[in-house]
């Protein structure tokens, strides 16, 4: 009877402490999953990603990373190679690194900003935007377009996505290649 004694004190004592340990660390694996599962992304090698409207493509763009938020509507992009085209027309861009809001509907790229479209203009900027909402392209640093021997520099811009039609604004001059002669 002794003997049953112990070994029933022994069972309950390591119950006890069983469910102490439970409670004791219980809440700790809630608040690991909880942080890992807010910042949770999704992250890719050589991606292409495109928008469409009326069946049409907008813009596409590829990236050599990329990392997608878990709600999948922010983008961030590295090594960015794209274009944005309108009717008949394409500019071609590249860039190091870029953001894509689909919530937003903005395009948003920087670092060396270059890019050719099939009208023969070629664009260098520090950065551009991509409103989707207005179809606006725009810049708030300083670039220089190039077309036919002219060459545009200002602080900033707004165009179309293709260049077809720009606005430049902040310090705007425009050069022919025979003024510079």
């Amino acid at each position: 009877m002794k003997k049953n004694r112990n070994l029933i004190l022994a069972v309950v004592l390591i119950l006890a402490i069983g469910v102490g340990i439970y409670f004791l660390f219980k809440d700790d694996s809630k608040n690991m999953n909880a942080a890992s599962s807010s910042n949770s992304s999704m992250e890719f090698s050589n991606i292409d990603m495109k928008e469409t409207k009326d069946g049409k493509i907008t813009w596409r763009f590829k990236a050599k990373h990329v990392t997608i938020s878990k709600d999948q509507n922010h983008v961030d992009m590295e090594g960015v190679e794209g274009d944005f085209m309108k009717d008949d027309n394409d500019l071609h861009l590249t860039a190091d690194k870029g953001r894509i809001d689909r919530k937003a509907k903005t395009v948003y790229i920087e670092g060396n900003v270059q890019g050719n479209s099939k009208d023969g203009e070629e664009l260098y900027a520090e950065n551009l935007t991509y409103d989707g909402n207005k179809e606006i392209l725009s810049t708030d640093k300083a670039f220089v377009v190039k077309k036919d021997g002219k060459t545009l520099t200002a602080d900033k811009f707004d165009a179309d996505r293709v260049l077809q039609k720009i606005t430049a604004k902040g310090h705007a001059k425009l050069t022919d290649k025979e003024d510079a002669e």
